[in-house]
C-alpha cells in the first residue's frame, strides 16, 4: 500500500461525536474557521472594519483643562501611563507639561487635548502616532474616573457610554441600506453611506432585553421586551412609538405574518399573558396598523391564548403561508383561515423549541432552529436534528448555558451557510473574556457539512449592502489593507451579512464594531481593512486514521513516509503549517513531529517518519489568507504488526 489518495476533502466536514476511527477518512476531527464547499476545504471569511460604534461625548464651556487634569490624574497610576501621556503628541501638539494635580493646560495643551480624546472617545479616526492601549486607557481608567469623581468634573463633560446589543439593515430598493444600531438603552444608530448619527433616544434604562426587528407593508418595526414597539414609514425620517399601539402594553417577539402584525408573550397593563398571540388589525401599505383593539367587530385585531403551553412564548416566524411559535419546549402552528376565527392554532411538538428570540431563519421552504438541546430542521410538519451524531455533544458540552440569551442565527444566502452563533469555551475557543458569542457552529445547507468559527464577542447579525465604494482620495488604507477589487467597486449593492461586536480588551477587541464577512484575497467585495484581531487563524485536524477502508488489519503498524498535498492560495504568503503524528492506542493522544512550513508555490511534498496504529495530521497557518485544499496523497508503509 504505497500511496493512499484521499480526495473530495470537503464532502464531510466536522464530526466531533463520533469516535475518531469509525469516521471516513475525508471526515475532520476538528475545524474552524474554515467551511466546506464543492468537496472542497476552503478558508472561512474575515471580519472587515465596517464602522466603529464609540462612547459618545461633549465638553461644555471653557474646561478643556479640567479634563486635562482628570486624564493627567488617571495617567499618574504608573509611570509607564504618565509616560505615554507626557510624550504622545498629536498633529505636533504634545499632551505634556501638566505636572502637578490641578495645573491649568497652555493653550496648546488644550488643542493637544482636544483632538486626543476627540480621536480617543469618538473613535471616528486612527492616528498612526498614537497606540491601540490609548483606546483601552480612555474606556478602562479614564471614564470610570471621570464618573466616581462627578462633584469636580459634572458640570464640564457629558459623557454617554453605550453598549451596543442589536442590528438590523433596513432594505432601500434605489441605493444603499441604512443599517440600525441599538444600545443597552435602547438609543437608535443609523449607519449609512459611512456615518453613524443617533435617530431615536427613548430615555430608558439599561436592559438585557431581547430585541426584535420585523417590516410590514413597506413599514420598518423594533421592539425590546419590556418597551412599547417603534417604528417608522417610508414618509418619516426617525423611527417614533408605535401609533395606535394600546397604552401600557409590550410583548416579548413583534413579527409580521400575511398583512397582520403579530405580538407574541404580551404584558398588558401590568398583566403577563405569556402564551398569549395577539394580532393587529391589517395593515395598508406603508401605514402601520390602525388598531390592536379585539373588542371592535369593524376590525380584525383580536389575540389568542396557547392555554396548552406550559412555558412562555419566546419568539415565532413565517413559514410559507403559516406562521410558527416558539417557546421553549413546545412549538405551535398558526395558520390563516379567514372568517370570523380569522386564524387557527394547533400543536406541532411538545418536545423541541427555541433557545433565544432571533434564533429561527426561514431557507427554502424550511426553519433552521437553534434549541437548547438541538439544532433542528422543520418543515412545519416534521423535523429532524441536523447535529445528532455529529456536533451536537460538541455544541452543548462547551456551551455557557447561562448564556442563552446571547444566542442568534444568522442566515448567508451567498454562502448558502447558517451561522448559530452562542458562547462556548470548547477547546477551541478564542475571545473567552466577553459577554457576547464567541462560537458560531456554520452549517452549508447545500453540502451538509459542519464546520466551526471565532466570534469576536458578537452579540447580532444582519444582512444588507452597505456603500464601501472607496477612491484613492476618499480612503486612507494602504492597497494591501483595502479589501474588495476595481470590479466589486462598481457593484457595491451586493448585500453582506453583517455582525454586532463589542468591546473585549482583554481579546484585543479594542472598540465595539460593526464588522462585515468578506473574503480576504479573493472573492472580497468590502473595501474596508480586515481586522486581523477579529479574524482568526484557521484549525483543521484529523486524528484515528485506521485504514480500515484499505483491509488494513486494527493490529498493523503503519508509517507516514510523504504527504502530498493540494493547497492552492491567491495570498503572496504560500505558507502552510503541516505537521502529521501517529498513536498506538484507539483514544491515545497523537504525538506530532515537529510543524513543516509547507510553501505551496515551490514544494510539492512533506516528508514524515510518523508511525503507529492510528495515524493523524492537521493544518494551520500563521497568517490570515484565503485558500483552497482539495485533497492529499500519503505514501503509507505497513510496516507489521505488533
Amino acid at each position: 500500500m504505497p500511496n493512499l489518495p484521499i480526495r473530495d476533502l470537503g464532502s464531510v466536514g466536522v464530526i466531533t461525536d463520533v469516535d475518531p476511527f469509525n469516521l471516513p477518512i475525508s471526515a475532520f476531527t476538528r475545524a474552524k474557521n474554515v467551511r466546506f464547499d464543492q468537496g472542497n476545504v476552503r478558508r472561512s471569511p474575515g471580519f472587515r472594519d465596517i464602522t466603529n460604534i464609540g462612547i459618545q461625548w461633549a465638553v461644555s464651556g471653557n474646561s478643556t483643562w479640567l479634563i486635562a487634569d482628570a486624564l493627567f490624574q488617571t495617567a499618574a497610576n504608573s509611570a509607564a501611563e504618565v509616560a505615554l501621556f507626557e510624550t504622545t503628541q498629536i498633529n505636533g501638539r504634545p499632551l505634556g507639561d501638566i505636572t502637578d494635580t490641578g495645573d491649568v493646560a497652555t493653550a496648546a495643551d488644550s488643542i493637544a487635548i482636544a483632538y486626543y480624546l476627540d480621536w480617543k472617545i469618538d473613535g471616528l479616526s486612527r492616528n498612526a502616532n498614537l497606540l491601540d492601549a490609548h483606546v483601552l486607557y480612555i474606556e478602562d481608567v479614564f471614564i470610570p474616573y471621570m464618573a466616581s469623581n462627578q462633584s469636580s468634573y459634572s458640570t464640564y463633560y457629558n459623557i454617554n457610554a453605550w453598549s451596543p446589543v442589536f442590528t438590523h439593515g433596513l432594505y432601500n430598493a434605489n441605493g444603499y441600506d441604512t443599517v440600525v444600531v441599538i444600545s443597552n438603552t435602547f438609543d437608535i444608530h443609523e449607519f449609512s453611506n459611512g456615518t453613524l448619527t443617533l435617530d431615536f433616544s427613548p430615555s430608558a434604562s439599561s436592559s438585557t432585553a431581547q430585541v426584535t426587528a420585523t417590516s410590514l407593508a413597506n413599514v420598518q418595526y423594533l421592539n425590546r421586551a419590556d418597551l412599547a414597539p417603534i417604528y417608522r414609514t417610508p414618509a418619516m425620517s426617525n423611527f417614533t412609538s408605535l401609533v395606535n399601539w394600546p397604552s401600557g402594553f409590550t410583548c416579548a417577539s413583534l413579527r409580521s405574518f400575511g398583512d397582520f402584525l403579530i405580538a407574541l408573550n404580551t404584558d398588558e397593563g401590568g398583566s403577563s399573558f405569556p402564551t398569549r398571540v395577539r394580532f393587529s388589525n391589517i395593515a395598508l401599505a406603508n401605514n402601520a396598523p390602525d388598531s390592536w383593539d379585539a373588542s371592535d367587530t369593524t376590525k380584525s385585531a383580536g389575540f389568542n391564548d396557547l392555554a396548552q403551553m406550559d412555558t412562555p412564548i419566546i419568539d415565532g416566524a413565517t413559514l410559507g403561508s403559516n406562521f410558527l411559535i416558539y417557546s421553549s419546549d413546545q412549538v405551535w402552528l398558526m395558520e390563516y383561515v379567514g372568517g370570523t376565527f380569522i386564524f387557527n392554532f394547533r400543536k406541532l411538538f411538545s418536545d423541541s423549541g427555541v433557545i433565544n428570540q432571533n434564533c429561527v431563519v426561514e431557507v427554502e421552504g424550511k426553519h433552521y432552529v437553534f434549541d437548547q438541546k438541538d439544532i433542528y430542521v422543520t418543515d412545519g410538519v416534521s423535523r429532524q436534528s441536523i447535529v445528532d451524531g455529529r456536533i451536537k455533544d460538541y455544541v452543548y458540552s462547551g456551551m455557557d448555558t447561562s448564556a442563552f440569551t446571547k444566542c442568534f442565527v444568522q442566515y448567508d444566502q451567498s454562502r448558502e451557510e447558517i451561522y448559530f452563533c452562542y458562547k462556548s469555551s470548547d477547546d477551541m475557543a478564542e475571545f473567552l473574556n466577553g459577554d457576547g458569542c464567541n462560537r458560531a457552529a456554520v452549517f452549508n445547507y447545500r453540502s451538509n457539512t459542519w464546520s466551526f468559527m471565532d466570534l469576536p464577542n458578537v452579540f447580532a447579525g444582519t444582512s444588507a449592502n452597505v456603500n464601501s465604494v472607496a477612491t484613492y482620495d476618499s480612503t486612507s488604507l494602504t492597497y494591501d489593507a483595502a479589501g474588495g477589487t476595481y470590479a466589486s467597486q462598481d457593484a457595491g449593492f451586493d448585500r453582506h451579512i453583517l455582525m454586532l461586536g463589542q468591546a473585549a480588551s482583554t481579546d484585543g477587541l479594542t472598540n465595539a464594531k460593526l464588522y462585515g464577512l468578506d473574503g480576504i484575497n479573493e472573492n472580497s467585495a468590502l473595501s474596508q481593512a480586515l481586522n486581523t484581531y477579529a479574524t482568526k487563524g484557521i484549525k483543521l485536524e484529523r486524528v484515528g486514521i485506521d485504514l480500515d477502508e484499505t483491509q488494513m488489519p486494527l493490529t498493523g503498524y503503519k508509517a507516514i513516509r510523504k504527504m502530498v498535498p493540494q493547497f492552492s492560495t491567491v495570498a503572496s504568503n504560500k505558507v502552510f503549517d503541516v505537521s502529521m503524528g501517529a498513536a498506538d492506542l484507539p483514544n491515545e493522544v497523537p504525538t506530532f513531529e515537529t510543524t513543516v512550513n509547507f510553501n505551496s508555490d515551490t514544494q510539492y511534498k512533506i516528508d514524515s517518519r510518523s508511525s503507529g496504529r492510528y495515524l493523524s495530521y492537521k493544518v494551520e497557518t500563521t497568517d490570515v489568507k484565503d485558500f483552497t485544499i482539495s485533497g492529499f496523497d500519503f505514501d503509507v508503509l505497513a510496516t507489521g504488526r505488533r
